[in-house]
């Protein structure tokens, strides 16, 4: 067979599989219906006269000939990748456009100041920022739709192409204006009162709840989904509801006396936030100057 013949979005398909150990998954990283990733998959193998994977269960690992042909491609990609970075970083002042994805409930107020003093430092720059599922995320990183990701979890634990660095951790806690949660706390209250969380795929209540009070099941009223950090802050500011917050987003509120931390006598729920990219990824300038800002902005910002 000969080069040109090869059709390479058959071979964006193939690798997207052979990173992530099967159709249904490549579909959600593509953006594709499985059958029509199954269907690329076929016709590639076809055009080779080889078979790329073993069935095992739901799972796809690659034949012989598949990590082959999936280290090959790889290489290619990288190679080229390579060479157009290097064009594109014969000027070393930093100029083009940074893609920026982010998880939905990013905070609008942090990424500002990101942003702005970013603009700011490299005028010939611009920014481009996408918000998105995490899943969504991750293919638009392995199919260079974006250059970082600031993600609520390391991606690269899972997928090996993807790098992750610990930006900060963050102490979630549970929050309440003036007409909501008495004092002394009986995790009982949260049941006869509205709450403010982000998303029903995932609330954080629930895990709140299951950190602070493993064995109570309640039958939690969720008032609004927010979506946004900003919004469930400014929601509860005006007693609407409860919610589970990052501490640093409302201590100045706290300190004021708007807001106030329910406390269970338990340590505080935390979790972290991540930087993923490519792994081995040479960024232009532009890139390069953008990662530098993040991590100077954002590594250092642990709740306090």
């Amino acid at each position: 067979m000969k080069l040109n013949d090869l059709d390479w979005n058959k071979l964006r398909v193939f690798v997207t599989i052979a990173d992530s150990g099967s159709v249904t998954a490549a579909a959600g990283l593509l953006g594709r219906t499985p059958s029509a990733v199954s269907q690329s998959l076929t016709g590639l193998e076809r055009s080779l006269d080889t078979s790329l994977f073993h069935r095992v269960g739901k799972r796809l690992i690659p034949t012989a000939a598949g990590e082959r042909l999936w280290r090959g491609v790889r290489e290619h990609q990288d190679n080229l990748l390579e060479t157009l970075r290097d064009i594109a970083v014969s000027d070393e002042v930093p100029r083009g456009v940074v893609r920026l994805g982010l998880f939905l409930g990013f905070p609008r107020a942090r990424l500002a100041s990101l942003v702005a003093g970013f603009s700011k430092s490299y005028p010939e720059t611009s920014t481009r920022l996408v918000f998105a599922p995490e899943s969504d995320l991750d293919g638009r990183l392995l199919s260079n739709r974006l250059d970082l990701a600031i993600s609520f979890r390391p991606s690269g634990e899972a997928l090996p192409h993807i790098s992750s660095t610990q930006l900060f951790e963050q102490e979630l806690v549970l929050v309440t204006g003036k007409d909501f949660l008495e004092e002394p706390f009986d995790p009982a209250q949260l049941a006869d009162v509205p709450i403010v969380d982000y998303y029903q795929s995932a609330p954080l209540i629930e895990r709140w709840l299951r950190h602070h009070a493993p064995r109570r099941r309640l039958d939690l009223r969720v008032a609004v989904w927010a979506a946004t950090t900003d919004l469930v802050v400014e929601l509860v500011l005006k007693n609407a509801g409860v919610g589970v917050v990052p501490r640093y987003l409302v201590d100045s509120h706290i300190g004021r006396g708007r807001l106030r931390v329910v406390r269970s006598g338990r340590a505080e729920l935390t979790d972290s936030i991540w930087l993923n990219e490519l792994s081995g990824a040479r960024h232009d300038a532009a890139g390069r100057a953008f990662r530098q800002a993040v991590l100077s902005e954002l590594s250092s910002a642990t709740d306090q």
